[in-house]
């Protein structure tokens, strides 16, 4: 029923059933902390710094130091986070590909982690040759947002961003929630432009046990087609399953696969050693837009 319960011990003596053989095996395989994550699947991890705009040069504008209202402080002085050093990609099993854990337990209401990426208008998110990795405002915000001229419409994690790109889908039992901030208030007489979210957190929904897949709802917008097949293979039974991790491109989703850790495939390996080459050409500053690689 949620993902705390569906990671509760087997009872020592009864015979497990093949899923959970499967996940007993899965939480076995070592994991990719941060810098590693990164380096496998060539992207540069920004978690530490934040999201930024591209400027008409090229360079990157971050938009940190963030204003007051920006801050999780200002909604809770005594917000509690889980430290990023504890969070690992893993590989998830071949149906759901790459996902997320955390290696100790997260308590209710803590803060996982920051979405952070690449900043982009509307009209910049248009111009993506590739946009698999995309995510976006839910419509009513987006909407306020293009009234009020505000210009952050999404945010793109493909060569920048953070292990939260591992997060896998779940529309039955998400254990993490969206967070926005500041929250959105609705444009009114009193406040014609209301409140705009600038920032975006996945916050723990429940208490999770350590080694657990961290996951979240996508939403409306992702497209499950795989659940309508099921549907009709099983005459209406349908099965839940996440297609290797893929994340739409439309609003708070994005569509490649998030695949993660123990032994690369020669996929990730390949990638990883053109990433390694591409760095070396720019002087290995780590400054420069790693581009392609496919988690």
């Amino acid at each position: 029923q949620n993902t705390t319960l569906m990671a509760a011990p087997i009872p020592q003596g009864l015979e497990p059933p093949p899923l959970a053989l499967d996940q007993r095996d899965r939480d076995r395989l070592p994991g990719l902390k941060a810098r590693a994550a990164a380096s496998t699947h060539c992207y540069e991890d920004i978690n530490d710094k934040g999201s930024f705009w591209v400027a008409a040069d090229g360079s990157r504008q971050w938009r940190a130091p963030y204003p007051a209202d920006e801050m999780l402080t200002g909604v809770d002085p005594n917000v509690k986070w889980v430290p990023y050093k504890e969070l690992e990609a893993f590989f998830a099993g071949p149906t759901r590909g790459w996902g997320l854990r955390c290696t100790r337990d997260i308590k209710d209401t803590e803060f996982v982690v920051e979405i952070v990426g690449r900043c982009l208008s509307f009209e910049e998110y248009e111009q993506l040759e590739d946009k698999t990795y995309a995510v976006g405002f839910p419509e009513n915000i987006s909407e306020a947002k293009r009234a009020a001229g505000d210009r952050l419409q999404y945010i793109d994690p493909k060569t920048e961003g953070g292990l939260w790109r591992f997060i896998n889908d779940s529309e039955e039992a998400p254990n993490l929630r969206l967070v926005y901030i500041p929250r959105f208030e609705k444009p009114s007489a009193k406040n014609p432009d209301g409140v705009l979210p600038k920032r975006a957190f996945l916050q723990a929904a429940h208490d999770i046990p350590a080694g657990v897949e961290l996951t979240w709802d996508y939403g409306p917008a992702y497209p499950r087609p795989w659940k309508e097949a099921e549907a009709s293979e099983a005459g209406g039974q349908a099965l839940r399953v996440d297609e290797g991790g893929r994340r739409a491109a439309a609003k708070w989703a994005s569509a490649e696969p998030g695949r993660s850790v123990s032994s690369p495939t020669p996929a990730d390996v390949g990638a990883a050693e053109r990433c390694r080459g591409e760095a070396s050409t720019r002087g290995g500053t780590g400054e420069g837009r790693v581009s392609g690689g496919a988690d």
